[in-house]
């Protein structure tokens, strides 16, 4: 069975992943450390600082001075600071 999608030439990623400009930044993703979430090497993860994170969010967490990509409820808040929730993802398909 084939779902029906509609298409559209004029898509902007700001409308649809963008709630907040000021506090919107994207980071490339190294590593397959989050392929169980379905975060794979080379994505590229649009974060928002501006929200809190909650129980199953995916945060960007500062961990001994290098960014890394993690499950929220995972993280020891001593030891990491968070940056960002990730409201999305990006991949390339070729």
């Amino acid at each position: 069975m084939f779902t029906v999608v509609r298409t559209t030439t004029n898509l902007s990623l700001d409308e649809h992943f963008i709630k907040h400009p000021a506090a919107t930044f994207f980071v490339k993703v190294e590593g397959d450390g989050m392929v169980d979430h379905g975060i794979y090497n080379g994505d590229t993860l649009i974060v928002d600082r501006s929200l809190n994170p909650e129980k199953n969010s995916i945060v960007i967490v500062v961990i001994d001075g290098e960014l890394t990509v993690s499950h929220f409820s995972t993280i020891d808040s001593e030891e990491a600071t968070v940056w960002g929730v990730v409201r999305g993802s990006i991949r390339d398909l070729l």
